[in-house]
């Protein structure tokens, strides 16, 4: 019975789902997402396989055309491509990002 819980315990270690000796920098489990009509070149790159070439010609892009209409329209700028956008879909938005907003309110 106790070599089990040895077996859990250390296969939660493994996942990272036990808490154990904190590690200096912390890798991020998920890219962060990335407002493609808003975002520069630089938080461009933080989406995987956008590279500062590809980031600059989807900024290039951007201002001849104007903002993206959708996701898939990722795809018309020259070296993304549908297979890259349609990778990229569940990480980029077109507005501003998702999650809880807070009001400052003066009184």
């Amino acid at each position: 019975m106790g070599r089990s819980w040895v077996g859990i315990g250390a296969a939660l270690l493994l996942l990272g789902l036990y808490p154990g000796k904190e590690t200096a920098q912390a890798a991020p489990l998920l890219p962060a997402m990335v407002n493609i009509n808003a975002a520069d070149a630089q938080q461009l790159q933080d989406l995987p396989g956008i590279g500062a070439r590809r980031a600059e010609a989807i900024v290039a892009f951007r201002a001849a055309h104007g903002p993206f209409p959708g996701k898939a329209a990722l795809a018309a700028v020259p070296g993304v491509g549908p297979k890259l956008a349609a990778r990229l879909r569940g990480l980029i938005v077109l507005g501003p990002l998702p999650g809880p907003t807070a009001r400052i309110t003066s009184e």
